[in-house]
C-alpha cells in the first residue's frame, strides 16, 4: 500500500475554510480589545459573536470529520519533529474546540443570547452556571490572545519546513 502523504479533499478544504474562519476571529478579537470607543467594540464583538455561530459549527463539523476520518501518518524527520507535529495538530483542534465553546458560555453564563446577524438569537438559560463565566471568559481570551497564535506560527513553521525539505529532495 502506497502511503499518501496528501490530505483528501474534504480535509483539505476542513482546513482552508478553518484557516480563514480563525483568521478572521482573531482579528475581530484584537480589534474589539483595541477598540477605542464602546460603540464600536460592541459592533466588532457583535461581528465575532455572529461569525463565531458559524465557526462553531464549522468545527465541531471539522473535530468531527478528522476522528471519523484519523490523521495522517506521520512525515518522514526526527523522531522529535514528528512529536511535535503530533502534538501541536492535536492541541490545535482541541484549543479551537475549546474556545467555540468557552465563547457561547461565557455570554450565556451571564444571560446573554448570541445574535447571529440579527437573523435569530440563541439562548441558554446558564444563569445557574454564573461561577463559570469569569473562568470561561479568561480562558477564552488567553486562548485567543496567545496560545492559538502561538501554536499557529508552530504549525505555519512545520509547514515551511516540511515544504522547504520536499522541495530539497524533490531537486536532489
Amino acid at each position: 500500500m502506497e502511503r499518501s502523504d496528501r490530505y483528501s479533499g474534504i480535509s483539505t478544504v476542513n482546513h482552508w475554510i478553518t484557516v480563514i474562519l480563525v483568521i478572521a476571529m482573531l482579528v475581530l478579537g484584537t480589534v474589539a480589545g483595541e477598540a477605542t470607543s464602546e460603540a464600536a467594540e460592541d459592533y466588532v464583538i457583535g461581528v465575532h459573536i455572529s461569525l463565531g455561530f458559524f465557526a462553531f459549527l464549522f468545527i465541531a463539523w471539522r473535530i468531527g470529520y478528522r476522528l471519523y476520518d484519523g490523521f495522517q501518518p506521520a512525515l518522514p524527520g526526527s523522531a522529535a519533529e514528528r512529536r511535535i507535529a503530533f502534538v501541536v495538530h492535536r492541541s490545535l483542534l482541541f484549543i479551537l474546540a475549546l474556545q467555540v465553546i468557552t465563547g457561547p458560555l461565557y455570554l450565556f453564563t451571564e444571560g446573554e443570547s448570541m445574535n447571529v446577524f440579527g437573523w435569530f438569537s440563541i439562548y441558554l438559560p446558564l444563569e445557574s452556571l454564573a461561577a463559570l463565566h469569569e473562568p470561561a471568559e479568561e480562558i477564552h481570551e488567553i486562548i485567543g490572545a496567545v496560545v492559538l497564535p502561538l501554536l499557529l506560527i508552530l504549525h505555519i513553521a512545520g509547514a515551511i519546513k516540511h515544504y522547504l525539505g520536499k522541495e530539497q529532495t524533490e531537486d536532489s
